[in-house]
């Protein structure tokens, strides 16, 4: 069965896709609007417009990084300290939990605070990816185009008898087959092909194929039987003469100069600068990007992240290589990519010197309990906290009938209080340290009573 849009992105990605080829059908009917039609400079407005609907997650991510890279020797510290311990030894693993809480706490953050923006950002750039090279299949004015010479053909049977659906269909599968044209989707001859599938099928053809195929060349070999006695014929000529206006079309908008943003670059002048031009774009982006994620060790040196130093090489080599062999419209969005993110990094850079570490930690623990607070959450740490936090005259008033197992007050804690002992004691300890008492302290003072 034939659906009425041509074959577009499917899964996990449709909704993201079909969102990034709205915003493309637009891009496009715009800048056709001022009388230019260019796929290529469609792609260039279009990265940039996708870039800055993803902002706000680049800064929030960026932000993670920068908290990060002062918090990560503390939980590497702490996982040394505790390497060697039994994970069968529950006491153990319990103070390990909540000394790693107590710092994600004093950050503001969590183990997973980096990864929402990620979880939104990646699938979106996926999509991005598999939009630009299905373009017909969410542009409308491109897609009609082609729709045109994808019928003119499949009426060939209408008027010449020598033909059949099933004749064309074979005759259009052995012609991409020799021309060994890669499709996004296979097509089979078990049913006949519909203009829908001619689409397909034409928007992976490059300017050398295009060019064959209204031509009717003359192929060698096996298996072009077929091919070859309907490129001969009055017929396909005529269809071809009478959709040539919108082929050319279809070539003028998907050209970049003497190329078609379907050609690959290959090592040719001057399309190999393509893939320099994303080698270098990407190195510089990696390197920028990597600067704000290093940690300091205690010798004062300054450590990357696990992994970071690899990507920092392997990821523009991959582009650059990349880019040789695949088509020009996709290095167009790797190279407009990698530019724009050099420049909102830059930016980004700028925006956060206003932000030292610390106040990025307050805005976090601010929203972190406000959240909280919002769902009736209080957690272990975030009790102690607040009593570590207030001054030892007011820790006698103290209820802590919502500080305990970090869920929504039970019958269990519902107006517990601290013994007046344990007051004493918190006082005592607080007044031998200068009036201040640590957290991990005032936690082995209440255990007793937390256990009851």
């Amino acid at each position: 069965m034939n659906l009425i849009f041509l074959t577009r992105v499917g899964g996990i990605l449709k909704p993201f896709a079909w969102v990034m080829g709205m915003i493309l059908n637009a891009i496009y009917k715009l800048v056709a609007a001022m009388g230019i039609q260019n796929i290529a400079l469609c792609i260039v407005v279009f990265t940039i417009v996708v870039k800055m609907l993803m902002l706000p997650l680049t800064i929030k991510q960026q932000k993670f990084a920068k908290v990060s890279a002062l918090m990560n020797p503390e939980i590497k510290a702490l996982q040394e300290k505790y390497r060697g311990i039994d994970r069968s030894d529950r006491d153990a693993m319990q103070r390990y939990t909540m000394e790693q809480q107590e710092i994600y706490q004093k950050y503001g953050s969590s183990p997973f605070g980096g990864c929402l923006p990620l979880l939104i950002m990646l699938p979106i750039m996926f999509a991005l990816y598999k939009v630009i090279y299905a373009i017909p299949a969410y542009v409308t004015d491109v897609k009609a185009l082609y729709k045109s010479v994808g019928t003119e053909i499949t009426q060939i049977d209408d008027t010449d008898k020598d033909f059949s659906d099933e004749s064309i269909t074979k005759a259009i599968y052995e012609f991409y087959t020799a021309k060994k044209v890669s499709l996004r989707e296979k097509k089979s001859t078990d049913t006949n092909f519909t203009a829908t599938d001619l689409i397909d099928i034409f928007s992976v053809f490059n300017t050398e194929v295009w060019e064959d195929f209204r031509n009717g060349v003359t192929l060698e070999g096996e298996d072009v039987e077929n091919w070859n006695k309907l490129a001969q014929s009055a017929s396909f000529q005529n269809a071809m003469s009478n959709r040539s206006g919108d082929i050319d079309k279809i070539l003028k908008i998907n050209s970049l100069g003497k190329y078609s943003i379907l050609d690959a670059p290959g090592y040719h002048f001057p399309a190999i600068l393509l893939p320099i031009l994303a080698f270098v774009l990407q190195f510089a982006t990696s390197k920028i990007t990597t600067a704000q994620q290093k940690s300091k060790k205690k010798d004062g040196e300054e450590e990357t992240m696990p992994g970071m130093g690899a990507m920092t090489t392997v990821l523009p080599i991959m582009s650059g290589v990349f880019c040789v062999f695949m088509p020009i419209g996709v290095g167009i969005y790797w190279v407009m990519s990698s530019g724009v993110q050099i420049v909102q990094q830059l930016a980004i850079n700028k925006y956060l010197e206003k932000y030292n570490v610390e106040d990025i930690m307050a805005q976090n623990q601010t929203k972190i309990a406000e959240r909280n607070q919002k769902y009736g959450i209080y957690s272990k740490s975030e009790g102690m906290s607040t009593i570590a936090k207030s001054s030892t005259r007011s820790i006698a008033s103290m209820d802590t009938s919502k500080m305990g197992n970090g869920s929504k007050s039970t019958k269990r804690n519902e107006g517990a209080k601290i013994s007046q002992e344990k007051k004493d004691e918190i006082s005592k300890k607080a007044a031998e340290n200068n009036g201040k008492v640590g957290i991990s302290a005032i936690a082995n003072i209440l255990k007793n009573d937390e256990d009851q």
